[in-house]
C-alpha cells in the first residue's frame, strides 16, 4: 500500500514473509516513476521473493534520492 504525504515519497507499508529474516515491501503499488527507478536501483541485488524487496532497500533508495544521487524523472 502507499501513501503520500505533501513533499514527501512514497510510503510502503512493509511487512513479514514467512522464513524471511527482514521485512519487505511490495513496490508494485508505486507511482511508475518511482517504481522504475527502483527496479534500477535492485539491479544485481539478492531480493527474498520475485515481487517483494527489503524494507531496508527501499529506505536506502529514498535516502539516495533525497541526497540527490537518485533522480526521478517524469515518463
Amino acid at each position: 500500500m502507499t501513501t503520500d504525504s505533501p513533499n514527501s515519497h512514497p510510503e510502503l507499508i512493509p511487512f513479514n514473509l514467512p522464513n524471511i529474516p527482514f521485512k519487505v515491501i511490495d513496490p508494485t503499488s508505486l507511482p511508475d516513476t518511482y517504481r522504475k527507478a527502483f527496479e534500477e536501483f535492485l539491479t544485481g541485488s539478492s531480493a527474498p521473493h520475485p515481487i517483494y524487496a527489503y524494507q531496508h532497500d527501499y529506505e536506502r533508495f529514498i535516502l539516495l534520492i533525497e541526497k540527490g544521487r537518485i533522480e526521478i524523472k517524469a515518463c
